[in-house]
């Protein structure tokens, strides 16, 4: 299932939004009302590329005509086809038209093995390239803007976050949280065991939140998990972190412990355990001050060196049978 593209925007150096295009729009559309003549700038966070829109009418107007699929909820996306010249030698071109797929398909399954030979330091090129096409349009006159730049290429985060430090504060956010998730890409991608287990380890044990944005894809399917309150929802971020939340309110003490993790292809494979303190209420269950251990099996689905949905069984018989009282 393919995630809702996210979106950002800017009036100068303040970031107004992110998030999904319903979200964006209204918050541009209020702005536009009010200050017909202010320089609102949106960008594709994804691809880093500039975006316009309509922004005439009412909201209700502008979300039927910009953003159809989010006013009408899910359903089938749109699918576009965009026509590029390809240049290629004589040679080149008998050998693709050899292949039992065709052209078209010989070309997709040539980009899709060298995206996935190495997942991590492609996700890091592409995050890189997109937050420099976002600067060139922000940050173009910015003091050190050529510098940072070479800095974001050659993944010195250090350097990057000294040379910006005197550009606008949601401006200079922004850009420092891309370039650590590149880092973070380039670093764990090409081994996607790891990211599952630091999801475990920072976000689900440590409550580091902030780590979300470098582990956990922007669309999340939960594809099957029986018993959880999300099944079948695809999260954003964002509520990828109410979900954690969740746990670790009823649970502060909540710590994993990853027993095995093995990876094949864009699967990993987990075998796990839990404990924690009720200390707070869970689902109607009230607080028990009980220590509860529990333990599953999940397997997770990765994409581009990120954790992007997952099949669980959750011992969850066993974790109730410990919250009834003696």
């Amino acid at each position: 299932m393919e995630s809702a593209p996210i979106y950002t925007a800017f009036a100068g150096g303040r970031q107004l939004a992110l998030g999904s295009l319903r979200d964006v729009l209204p918050i541009i559309k209020e702005r536009f009302d009010r200050r017909t003549s202010e320089l609102v700038l949106v960008f594709d966070v994804e691809s880093g590329r500039q975006v316009d829109f309509d922004l005439r009418g009412s909201l209700d107007d502008v979300l039927e005509r910009e953003a159809p699929l989010a006013a009408r909820g899910p359903g089938r996306p749109k699918l576009g086809v965009t026509s590029r010249e390809v240049t290629l030698l004589p040679r080149h071109w008998e050998w693709l038209e050899q292949q039992s797929t065709g052209v078209s398909g010989a070309l997709r399954r040539l980009v899709e093995q060298a995206t996935k030979g190495q997942p991590g330091k492609e996700r890091a090129r592409r995050i890189r390239a997109a937050l420099s096409r976002l600067l060139s349009s922000l940050a173009g006159d910015r003091p050190h803007f050529e510098e940072a730049s070479r800095a974001l290429f050659a993944g010195d985060v250090a350097r990057f976050e000294h040379l910006v430090r005197r550009w606008p504060k949601d401006l200079r956010s922004f850009a420092l949280a891309k370039v650590r998730e590149a880092a973070a890409a380039e670093h764990r991608g090409d081994d996607p065991a790891s990211v599952v287990v630091d999801l475990h380890r920072l976000v689900w044990s440590r409550g580091e939140y902030d780590a979300i944005a470098t582990l956990v894809a922007p669309g999340y399917v939960i594809h099957s998990d029986p018993g959880d309150a999300w099944e079948g929802q695809t999260l954003d971020r964002q509520e990828y972190e109410a979900r954690v939340k969740h746990s670790r309110a009823a649970f502060p003490d909540l710590a994993f412990t990853v027993h095995e993790a093995i990876a094949a292809r864009d699967r990993v494979a987990v075998r796990w355990s839990a404990e924690g303190t009720q200390s707070g209420d869970l689902r109607g269950l009230l607080a028990t001050g009980k220590r509860l251990r529990f333990a599953g099996q999940t397997i997770y689905e990765m994409r581009d060196g990120q954790v992007a949905g997952h099949w669980q069984v959750v011992d969850r018989l066993g974790f109730f049978e410990q919250l009834r009282p003696a």
